[in-house]
């Protein structure tokens, strides 16, 4: 496979929207992101797509579906997607977010990574970003409700993943693709209708969508997922999704079928939802391709993980974009002391969870 090419149109409309809100920063202060030297990556304002879900089995048993790697040669692509905070303004938030796509082949690995875009958030040009980047990536002119400075820079980040999701869905020929999180659709940054049409896509080009959660909700009978497979059983599923639906389906919209993975023995299984439309043996069969062809450690594919690590922002690449503002435009810089070391010195935590403290320029 040719490496993609997807930088027709995103990368040109963050760019150009990230440039405009950029153009307000002029005269104003900023007060950089306090960071360290040695932090690798950081946490990121997101927001829970799911509630907290209780589902009960009573006497149901639940039998493991036992897997075997198919190593027929099947292209694995994943996607990842993250965004950071670079620091505050006077009238807002400085903000990057940033894409990467990876996919394995009889070659090796390869990726491409989008980004990062950065944009300045203020409570005057939001609603223009917001609605600008929907209507342009989600082909929507209903306009949605905005949502606050603070929490745009993850709703940035998903509109960038929601689109990388449709580019590999049309361009992607008999692949598995793998998607970060679910396939439960109920916030308005997982529209039904797009989570509907990209699905419907790349079943139509021959692809087979999986979608792996880090961290689920999800709690069968008082256990959590991770708990209900024994390390004997991998590599291993077990099918959650009757009881899944049975208590949520009422207010949810699953796209796919909901499972407990563990594809090798280790403290860690997964929740794994696979395109529900897929017919269920050939749902299977794309399960044991993936491991049959991508790298597993501690039951998580290798894809998704280099694509997790490759879209989040070290210190040093904050510090450039820092830099990068400051100097191309006209902002000046300030400190101020972090409020957590004033009040609680040695015990106001390693890291602040504000934004404020002194930037490394």
């Amino acid at each position: 496979m040719e490496i993609l090419d997807l930088s027709q149109k995103a990368p040109v409309d963050f760019i150009r929207l990230g440039s405009v809100s950029l153009k307000d920063v002029a005269d104003l202060s900023l007060r950089p992101r306090n960071i360290g030297l040695h932090e690798a990556g950081f946490e990121e304002l997101g927001y829970a797509d799911e509630q907290n879900f209780v589902a009960e089995v009573g006497k149901q048993r639940l039998d493991p579906i036992r897997l075997t790697p198919i190593n027929e040669t099947t292209q694995v692509l994943a996607l990842d997607t993250s965004s950071i905070e670079l620091g505050e303004t006077d009238a807002g938030l400085l903000c990057a977010v940033r894409g990467t796509i990876v996919w394995k082949d009889r070659n090796g690995y390869r990726y491409t990574r989008y980004g990062p875009f950065i944009f300045h958030v203020t409570e005057a040009n939001k609603e223009y970003l917001y609605n600008g980047l929907r209507q342009i990536y989600f082909g929507t002119n209903d306009a949605a409700p905005v949502p606050s400075v603070l929490w745009m820079p993850g709703r940035l980040r998903n509109i960038l993943e929601r689109w990388l999701q449709g580019q590999l869905s049309q361009n992607c020929e008999n692949s598995i693709l793998l998607w970060d999180g679910s396939l439960t659709a109920w916030t308005i940054d997982s529209p039904v209708a797009l989570i509907s049409e990209m699905l419907r896509t790349a079943r139509g080009n021959g692809n087979v969508v999986l979608a792996i959660s880090k961290k689920t909700k999800f709690v069968v009978s008082g256990q959590r997922v991770a708990d209900l497979i024994d390390d004997r059983d991998a590599p291993c599923l077990l099918d959650l999704d009757e009881i899944i639906r049975r208590e949520y389906g009422s207010y949810l919209c699953f796209f796919g079928r909901v499972y407990a993975a563990k594809f090798t023995p280790s403290c860690f299984s997964f929740r794994l939802d696979i395109d529900k439309s897929v017919p269920g043996e050939a749902g299977i069969d794309a399960v044991q391709k993936l491991i049959g062809n991508d790298l597993v450690v501690e039951s998580y594919p290798e894809t998704l993980r280099l694509a997790h690590i490759l879209s989040k922002f070290s210190a040093s690449e904050v510090i450039g974009m820092q830099r990068l503002v400051t100097e191309n435009y006209d902002i000046r810089v300030v400190s101020r002391p972090d409020v957590r070391q004033v009040l609680f010195g040695p015990y106001g935590g390693g890291r602040s969870s504000s934004l404020g403290g002194e930037g490394l320029l």
